[in-house]
Order: structure tokens, then C-alpha cells, then sequence
């Protein structure tokens, strides 16, 4: 009892200290916030904007080693600049809405039931579909602070109870994959990566996270990695991919659930 007064104490306070802003936008959340992370004028887009079903099709990227992968959003538009905020305008904090928000898109779960809180995870009865999270790793020669895997996966971990693992290096390094085709992307991300902690890994389910996925290149390398490290099963997420956008988009949460590893 008093552990949760404390608690509630302490979101309160922070709230009016760093009220928390839509990612979208950067306005700050009032009573009327949809799901507690997104102010009304920016719900419609979000909405439009999300990757229905999650589930990424190998038709569109060349993954490997991989069981599966998922992205919440697409990256364009609104999406696109929040997520550039966050890694080069310096508003990391913006990977905490986001990762929310990708959350109540990938995951069966609710909405924080108040603003400042995490969002509800309930999972699926009687199943764990994995054992721990793995961010890639920043390239060689990035590795200055925090990266925005690093975040995710932080703020993943605690939303579904997870332990998150710096699992993963670099061992050469590689060029930056815009400049790069689909054939270059493979072989510059091929071989890039070892397991630098092995116990973490060994036998288990791993949920590997990603800001964007493009070509599918970078993750397989990683997914390659872990399964050359002991892994059992690999299975990505991101905040968002670099697909072509369809002009419908279906609604089915079952669709969503398993997408993000849950079977039904």
C-alpha cells in the first residue's frame, strides 16, 4: 500500500516537472491524450501510419536467420521525424512514447491506466514467447552513449518484464547502408556481428529490436549472430520499416498478436 501511494506520488510529481509530450508534435499530453501518448490532432495520423498486420513479408525484405519480424509503424511522414528527433536533433526521450506507442501496436496490451505509467502488459495465459532482449549494437565508431535500440529495448524490458542484454558487437567495421543496394547492404551487415555475452543467449528466445528495418540486411546479421552464439530462436521488432504504404489498411488483433510472437 504505501509502496503504490509512493509511486503515485512520484509519477505526479514528475509529470509537473517534465510533463510528458506527444512524439508527434511535441505538445504537451492534456486529460484528453488518446491511449495517454498521443494528443487528439495527431491520432488520426498515427493511426494511418501504423504497419497492419505488424508482421513484415520476406516478399518486401531479404531476411535470414530470422523466425519472423514486426514493425509498428511505417517510417514516413510524422513517425519518420519523430523518430529522426530522437536520434540526431538530441530528444532521446521521445523513445519512451514511441516505444509505448509501439507497445499497444505489436503486443496484446492496454494503455497506461494514467498518464506517466507503463502500459499494461498481459501476454498471452500460459505462454512466454521469449526470454530476453537484445538491441543492436551501434556501429563501430558509434558508440558514444546510449543508442536508440538501447532505449527501446530498455523501456521494452521493463513493459513485458524482460532482462535486456548487450549481447551483441560489431567486429569490423561496416559502411553506412544508405549509400549501399540490397546485394551491398547483405554483404557489408554479413559476418559483421558476434555474441559478446554468451550466457545470455544460450537456449534462449531472443527478441532482438531495431529503430528502423529496411532491407531486413542488419537484423538477419544480428539474428545470424545470435543463432551462431547458442540462441535458440530470433525473432526482431522495430519502431518502424521502410515499406511502400498501402492505400487500405486491415484491422485484426489476432493478426497483431501473433505478428509480435504470440500465437493463438
Amino acid at each position: 500500500m504505501i509502496r503504490t501511494v509512493l509511486r503515485s506520488v512520484w509519477v505526479t510529481v514528475t509529470l509537473l516537472c517534465f510533463p510528458r509530450r506527444c512524439p508527434l508534435c511535441d505538445k504537451v499530453l492534456g486529460r484528453d491524450a488518446v491511449d495517454g501518448l498521443l494528443c487528439a490532432a495527431c491520432a488520426k495520423q498515427e493511426e494511418a501510419l501504423r504497419h497492419m498486420p505488424p508482421k513484415l513479408p520476406a516478399t518486401e525484405h531479404s531476411f535470414y536467420a530470422l523466425s519472423g519480424a514486426a514493425s509498428a509503424y511505417y517510417y514516413d511522414e510524422e513517425i519518420r521525424r519523430a523518430i529522426l528527433r530522437c536520434k540526431i536533433h538530441g530528444h532521446p526521450w521521445y523513445a519512451r512514447e514511441l516505444t509505448d506507442l509501439a507497445v499497444l501496436r505489436l503486443f496484446p496490451a492496454d494503455p497506461p491506466e494514467r498518464m506517466g505509467l507503463l502500459p499494461v502488459y498481459h501476454g498471452v495465459a500460459g505462454l512466454q514467447p521469449f526470454d530476453c532482449i537484445v538491441p543492436v549494437p551501434p556501429r563501430v565508431g558509434e558508440e558514444k552513449g546510449p543508442s536508440l535500440p538501447d532505449f527501446i529495448a530498455r523501456r521494452l524490458g521493463k513493459i513485458l518484464g524482460l532482462p535486456v542484454s548487450q549481447a551483441l558487437r560489431p567486429v569490423r567495421r561496416m559502411k553506412p547502408q544508405k549509400s549501399l543496394d540490397l546485394a551491398g547492404r547483405l554483404q557489408n551487415q554479413k559476418k559483421g556481428y558476434a555474441v559478446c555475452n554468451y550466457p545470455a543467449v544460450v537456449g534462449r528466445r531472443v527478441l532482438l529490436v531495431d529503430d528502423i528495418i529496411t532491407s531486413g540486411a542488419t537484423v538477419s546479421a544480428c539474428a545470424q549472430a545470435l543463432i551462431e552464439g547458442g540462441a535458440a530462436d530470433v525473432f526482431a521488432v522495430s519502431l518502424a520499416v521502410e515499406e511502400d504504404r498501402p492505400r487500405v489498411l486491415p484491422k485484426n488483433k489476432e493478426i497483431q498478436y501473433e505478428a509480435a510472437g504470440h500465437r493463438h
